[in-house]
């Protein structure tokens, strides 16, 4: 009897497991046929579990609506160190409008945003830093590949602007027409990291299962939702990185 029943509950397991396809956009192209009421499938791209719901005729993450989604851990080992002038020396400032392209950026400082897309700084001087031009628009793409944009809004006195959004690549950089000549911007890039995949957010936050900086479980980083650093969400350790510290974060995944 029990091995009857151990193999009716076997093949009923299996009548509920369906075959792993590459992408999300391969799960919804299955055949009417492979479309079972609660059956679950593996999206090999990210190793997320996707069910078909029959009532909406559609496949939708393990999980939603059933308590925490999947968990999803980001390393980050060796990253350098914030550079304030590590993608352009301080530059003079124009009073007509001034764009600076890749190809006038450094090496090593886009070699650090391939590898762990940050956000970019800009570091106002000179001798009239009043003379700085109120505005640069980022462009460029994010850690997915697909085109972001930024406005940061720089300082009109000796400080440094931050951006908030985490570039993989920058295009180019549209400074806004300057006040005088007097001002220089240095152009660098922060300690202000992309996350890889969308977080959770819950109660207004990221929802982090854990963050290890320097070997050490800590809670003291700071994470931004998505919806203020596109497209995933952004972290930033406390400890600040120099070319030698490792962190890992665990977080909670949105799949919505």
């Amino acid at each position: 009897m029990a091995d009857n029943y151990g193999d009716a509950l076997a093949i009923e397991v299996a009548k509920r497991i369906g075959r792993s396809v590459a992408t999300v956009t391969a799960l919804n192209a299955l055949p009417a046929d492979e479309r079972v009421d609660g059956r679950l499938h593996v999206v090999t791209a990210d190793n997320s579990l996707w069910a078909y719901r029959l009532s909406d005729n559609t496949f939708i993450p393990a999980g939603v609506g059933q308590g925490p989604g999947p968990e999803y851990v980001q390393e980050f080992t060796d990253p350098v160190a914030a550079a304030a002038a590590g993608l352009k020396a301080a530059t003079a400032m124009t009073v007509a409008p001034l764009t600076i392209l890749t190809a006038a950026l450094l090496a090593p400082g886009i070699a650090a945003l391939l590898a762990f897309p940050r956000n970019l700084t800009f570091t106002t001087a000179g001798g009239t830093a009043a003379d700085a031009p109120a505005t640069v628009l980022i462009t460029g793409t994010d850690i997915n590949d697909a085109a972001l944009t930024e406005t940061v809004n720089l300082a009109q006195t000796a400080t440094i602007a931050a951006g908030v959004k985490c570039f993989k690549t920058v295009t180019s950089l549209a400074f806004a027409a300057a006040d005088g000549t007097g001002a220089t911007v240095a152009i660098g890039f922060g300690a202000v990291f992309g996350l890889a995949k969308k977080a959770k957010v819950r109660a207004g936050g990221v929802a982090v299962k854990q963050e290890i900086a320097v070997g050490v479980p800590v809670a003291t980083g700071t994470f931004v939702i998505p919806a203020t650093s596109p497209p995933n969400g952004s972290y930033a350790p406390s400890t600040a990185p120099d070319g030698s510290r490792d962190y890992a974060i665990y977080f909670e995944r949105d799949l919505s």
